[in-house]
């Protein structure tokens, strides 16, 4: 049998901002979505492939496929089962959708075909009622609930529509009524899980970039060392995903790291939800990194309330470039109504911190837009960019999805219909979207012009081997930085 995965490609247009009932409208040209390595997939299909299954992998996104040519992708593989993972941040389960439904009319209406990732454990039921279509989503972690549907495939326990029935962390649809199985318990020790094989994604290069600066200074790869977050930040859906934080031992991920410089990778970026969250485990891999003399560079984010001197220290040490906080605000009530659990003497702390052990690229990610978030209070977060001593700001305009805090109070108000914006999120902003959006910009050219912030670059970068090589790297594609005019939405 063959199994065959595919991450989508967001659609042209149609992500929408603004209240329900709001005059104003956002339908961006191109929706903006960074393409890092599908690592859900990828563990999924690795676990499919060690158990002798025939599995192959089409990134839609970064190999720039239109949604013709996947069909001919799909076509070709002709998979028994076909796997999509969507995201509702990026509206990738409408182009899921879509393919989808041409498959099953155009090149085999029995192929069993099922959603996976965020956007289907979150809206698993509505997805199964709009798209008939969709025969089944995996709802969360999904390795073993894959490998237990391609066995009892396998034994032909799928014929007469039959076969979900008790397999936990399911939703399907038996004889027109939709079937909610328990949910599957947690991979409790994820060491267990065999490393990713990043050759299943073929000859895709990829990239990571800040700004518009590529910063994948060589062969780059992302990587996980834990699964979840500890916090339940309102406007994330990681700990409803998750549920719980659980982490790598250092020892299998030094094996893991030792791996992937052999096969010639020299940089990367931890997708953890909150990379810093023990410090005595960053410290034990950071010892092990050395022993081993790994010599990789790498970026990851960063809690202002993990940020010690020590542990920053032993983050140098082990490689890391670049650290991206999460400040949020300027406004400590809207931290408050965030669930953050920092204040803004951590943020400066961590900052200075991290400075001060010479970390080469320091991040701060801020988030306007919030549903009671006054204009003040908007003014008084851009104005917080240009005080603290960061290399880079990233804005983000706060987007509202299914699968966190913020979501099911703006339901519960009646501030959003969910049946209107499930499928790609929405905003409920308290001033217009095109006043926030210009206030950023302004914000960011004032913070890029700034003289003082200039030369403190120039004398920053010509102390860093590290920026002079990305300078370097980067001059051939200067046509593509985005220095001057940076935001994107944000989706929890």
């Amino acid at each position: 049998m063959k199994i065959s995965l595919i991450f989508p490609k967001p659609p042209k247009e149609g992500i929408f901002c603004g209240t329900v009932e709001g005059a104003e409208r956002y339908n961006k040209e191109k929706i903006d979505f960074y393409g890092f390595l599908p690592m859900g997939i990828l563990y999924l299909a690795t676990i499919l492939s060690k158990n002798n299954y025939d599995v192959s992998i089409l990134d839609q996104f970064a190999k720039g496929y239109s949604n013709q040519r996947t069909l001919e992708w799909i076509k070709h593989e002709d998979p028994d089962i076909l796997g999509f993972s969507t995201i509702t941040t990026a509206g990738t389960g409408i182009t899921s959708a879509t393919i989808a439904k041409k498959v099953k009319e155009d090149i085999n209406p029995n192929v069993k075909i099922l959603f996976g990732n965020y956007h289907a454990t979150f809206n698993d039921t509505r997805i199964l009622k709009k798209y008939p279509f969709i025969d089944a989503c995996i709802r969360g972690e999904g390795e073993n609930t894959m490998l237990e549907i391609a066995e009892k495939f396998e034994k032909g326990l799928f014929e007469n529509g039959q076969g979900f029935e008790d397999i936990r962390g399911v939703t399907y649809r038996d004889n027109g009524r939709i079937i909610r199985n328990n949910d599957r318990p947690l991979i409790e020790n994820i060491d267990e899980l065999p490393f990713p094989d990043r050759k299943l994604l073929g000859d895709v290069e990829y990239k990571s970039e800040v700004e518009g600066l590529d910063i994948a200074l060589g062969k780059f790869t992302t990587i996980a060392s834990s699964r979840g977050c500890a916090f339940k930040c309102s406007f994330c859906s990681s700990s409803m995903f998750w549920s719980k934080w659980r982490p790598r031992t250092p020892e299998n991920i030094v094996e893991e790291l030792s791996l992937l410089e052999s096969q010639g990778y020299q940089n990367l970026l931890w997708i953890d939800d909150n990379f810093t969250i023990s410090k005595k485990r960053l410290m034990k891999l950071s010892y092990l990194v050395r022993k081993e003399k790994i010599d990789m560079d790498w970026m990851a984010e960063g809690r202002v309330t993990q940020s010690s001197r020590e542990l920053l220290t032993a983050m140098k040490l082990m490689g890391c470039k670049i650290l991206s906080f999460g400040v949020e605000s300027g406004s400590q009530r809207i931290l408050d109504w965030y669930n953050k659990k920092i204040n803004l003497n951590q943020v400066n702390d961590a900052i200075k911190n991290s400075k001060k052990v010479g970390i080469d690229l320091i991040l701060a990610n801020f988030i306007v837009g919030a549903p009671i978030e006054t204009r003040e209070e908007i003014i008084k977060t851009l104005n917080l960019s240009l005080k603290l001593d960061i290399d880079f700001p990233q804005f983000h305009i706060l987007g509202i999805i299914p699968g966190n805090w913020i979501w099911d109070q703006m339901v519960k108000e009646k501030k959003i219909n969910p049946d209107k914006c499930w499928e790609v999120g929405t905003a409920v902003l308290s001033i217009p979207l095109s006043e926030i959006m210009e206030r950023i910009r302004d914000t960011h050219r004032r913070f890029m012009m700034r003289p003082r912030y200039i030369s403190r670059q120039i004398l920053k970068t010509l102390s860093s081997r590290y920026r002079l090589k990305g300078i370097m790297h980067n001059v051939k594609n200067i046509d593509r930085w985005d220095i001057w005019n940076r935001w994107k939405p944000f989706w929890g």
